[in-house]
């Protein structure tokens, strides 16, 4: 059993695949292990990731970013009024909902945030799918802890236009936390634990508390205005102050210089992260000069020194709101592309001394790292007496199979395939291999209180497959949903014949 665990964040995506027993991160075409979350529309295509964020000095009036920041939200919103400001592409109100206005193939075209997650989404799925992830649709999304039912809705609604069936969402601090097996080895534990998360655009603080292999958010606190591109801001500044030194001018006002040099310094900050110096170049930067500049670690790190004490203000504030003090978290963890650099890390490991760091898998792939492990949990491929829940609430409501879930084919009887009470989300899959002279087979599902009794079964649908090759081998897979709906997808191994149905079950 194969799936996906999938974090979009509002900079970048990634994508990690559970597979014979290992959970490992997809690289896209280029081998990066992570995707910009930028789409840039041009005369011929929607070109997505490293060569949309690339292309935007060129196209910036048709290149979409920091598309997450939107999700949800209204025209009049503030969150939608600080975004336009900052915006190369054209906003409209259409409907009091914010809309992308863009030339796209030679004509202008219109696209809500949701259409642009789903072009996001769309790449994803065929590059994992490209990378031998052929058939898989299985996913698990992590979303903010704060977006609503109507936002993980929205996430929901765009990774299954894309192609993605998705098993549950689950929070990013869970994620992180499932990342590292954090109380799934000894179900005896109990601790807390600080997931802090510095992202593009910006940070969150979560106290989590870890109880018979189960999650509990104590306290979050989160900030809109502060995140890693800040510290590519600071970076961005020094270099540009060096260009005018060095040339003698001044570049502030020349945006497409200034879009250049911000480029290079993203690329220098990354690099800096595991170099001790990088090189910041860019070739006609600005009135035909070149910039090269050979920037340290040292300096970089004292450049952001102003910057680190809102990382631990957060932190403290966490702790505070969670009633709780430094010395109360056992475990630390530090995810986000933003918290890459060494001087975030050790700022943060200062305040938190006590606190053991769990740093195994770089920082901006552990929520897509844990959410593949939980797609594991939900499609049998790990097995575990235990499915780790992020409890919002002190009560929890389990959704459960009224009736149990069976399949018959031909004059066979009745065959139980999700047993009655079967706690919602489930999954289970069954293996049929036609007689060399079967070319047709017809799979009927019923929901039964007694499965020996076939006559008193009430009969949910009935799935009719033709024209099979000789010797068929048929998989099923029965996934009931959180909702409490019951999908069912048969896929024929050898001609790649696919049927799927969703079916209420109440």
């Amino acid at each position: 059993m194969a799936a996906f665990g999938l974090h979009f964040g509002t900079c970048s995506a990634c994508l990690a695949v559970y597979r014979d027993g290992k959970t490992n991160v997809v690289a896209n075409d280029l081998g990066d292990r992570v995707t910009p979350c930028v789409v840039a529309f041009t005369e011929h295509e929607a070109v997505v990731g490293a060569a949309a964020k690339q292309g935007i000095i060129r196209n910036a009036s048709n290149t979409v970013c920091h598309v997450k920041g939107l999700l949800g939200c209204r025209y009049e919103d503030p969150q939608t009024t600080e975004y336009i400001k900052t915006s190369t592409v054209n906003v409209l109100n259409q409907d009091g909902m914010p809309i992308f206005e863009v030339d796209h193939m030679g004509k202008p075209a219109k696209f809500s945030p949701t259409d642009i997650m789903e072009i996001i989404y769309k790449k994803m799925l065929e590059t994992a799918q490209s990378h031998g992830g052929s058939g898989i649709q299985d996913a698990v999304l992590a979303v903010p802890p704060e977006f609503d039912m109507k936002q993980r809705d929205l996430v929901t609604n765009a990774a299954t236009k894309a192609g993605f069936n998705i098993l549950r969402v689950i929070t990013e601090p869970s994620a992180a936390l499932l990342a590292f097996d954090v109380g799934q080895l000894d179900h005896t534990e109990r601790f807390k634990t600080l997931v802090y998360r510095l992202g593009g655009t910006s940070h969150e603080a979560v106290v989590m508390e870890v109880e018979h292999g189960m999650y509990r958010t104590v306290a979050k606190v989160s900030d809109s205005q502060f995140g890693g591109d800040v510290f590519t801001q600071v970076l961005q500044a020094f270099l540009m102050s060096e260009f005018n030194r060095q040339c003698r001018c001044d570049m502030k006002d020349n945006k497409r210089s200034v879009a250049k040099l911000g480029l290079a310094a993203e690329r220098c900050k990354h690099s800096l992260s595991t170099m001790i110096t990088a090189q910041c170049a860019v070739d006609s930067l600005y009135d035909g000069c070149d910039f090269h500049y050979n920037m340290s670690r040292a300096r970089f790190d004292s450049l952001c020194l102003p910057l680190l004490p809102k990382c631990a203000a957060l932190i403290e504030q966490a702790l505070k709101e969670a009633d709780c003090c430094k010395d109360d978290i056992s475990k630390l963890i530090i995810c986000g592309g933003g918290a890459k650099p060494p001087v975030v890390k050790k700022a943060i490991c200062d305040f938190l001394p006590n606190a053991a760091l769990l740093n195994s898998v770089p920082e901006d792939e552990i929520i897509a790292i844990g959410a593949a492990k939980q797609a594991a949990l939900l499609v049998g491929g790990v097995e575990s007496d235990n499915v780790s829940i992020d409890k919002e609430s002190p009560l929890v409501n389990f959704k459960f199979l009224p009736r149990a879930v069976c399949i018959k084919t031909g004059n066979e009887d009745l065959e139980v395939v999700l047993p009655q009470h079967s706690l919602a989300p489930s999954r289970r899959q069954h293996t049929l291999t036609l007689p060399q002279a079967q070319t047709d087979v017809a799979l009927e599902v019923f929901q039964a209180d007694d499965p020996a009794n076939p006559e008193a079964a009430q009969l949910l649908a009935k799935l009719i497959m033709r024209d099979l090759p000789p010797g068929s081998t048929i998989k099923s897979n029965f996934h009931l949903k959180r909702e409490g709906d019951l999908h069912i997808t048969c896929h024929e191994v050898t001609s790649d014949q696919c049927q799927s149905v969703t079916i209420p079950c109440s």
